[in-house]
């Protein structure tokens, strides 16, 4: 996987354009497999729950990432495209003791399978092209603990991994019926304007887990 050189400095420069390297698909991107340093139990599709959990697997139509890089000779900007084939699977599974609502707190597993990655289009310095973009990507852990709030927002701890995008730091989870709704906005102001903004829809269904 490469990128351009323009666009490696950039990557190097802020932190915000994690967002980006998952976008362009940069060589230092890993994947969560035995033997990798990012070894841990994301592709395992039916590894044991702790009791019962309720599972809400990405969908892929309602991604919206969109990137902006103002450089003093040209803007960078990357969108994604729905329309385009999605390869693979990710669902997110919560503890339930009542089968219909996940639990006020318990365990949360991510599940992978497939690269998670679709199309996005790329214009910079007035050429458009289209580039791998990746969902889920890199060393993203395989769950942790969750928290349902009393404003039906959800915050997730991580037992391992690093996360990016919509589970970063700055990502907002709100609950809303059998859907959760993840969105986040990073902005930086250096040499150059930056401004990544992530809006993704995780739907209520079945991910393997067993009762």
């Amino acid at each position: 996987m490469t990128t351009s050189a323009a666009t490696g400095s950039t990557l190097a420069r802020a932190a915000l354009l994690l967002a980006l390297t998952a976008a362009a698909g940069v060589a230092a991107c890993k994947n969560d497999v035995a033997g990798s340093e990012c070894d841990n139990a994301r592709a395992q599709l039916n590894r044991p729950t702790d009791g019962k959990m309720l599972a809400f697997a990405l969908a892929p139509q309602s991604i919206y990432y969109h990137y902006r890089e103002m450089h003093p000779a040209d803007t960078m900007i990357i969108d994604w495209d729905t329309s385009k084939v999605y390869w693979g699977l990710a669902c997110l599974r919560f503890r339930t003791t009542d089968s219909v609502h996940i639990d006020p707190t318990g365990p949360f597993q991510l599940v992978t399978s497939g690269s998670n990655a679709g199309t996005a289009w790329r214009q910079w310095y007035g050429q458009t092209d289209s580039i791998t973009a990746y969902a889920i990507w890199g060393c993203a852990g395989d769950g942790g603990t969750y928290r349902l709030n009393a404003d039906s927002t959800i915050s997730f701890t991580w037992s391992n991994g690093q996360q990016y995008q919509f589970f970063g730091p700055t990502g907002a989870h709100r609950l809303r019926g059998d859907s959760l709704i993840q969105t986040t906005a990073e902005e930086s102001y250096r040499a150059d304007s930056t401004h990544a903004s992530w809006r993704v829809n995780w739907v209520r269904a079945y991910c393997g887990e067993g009762f």
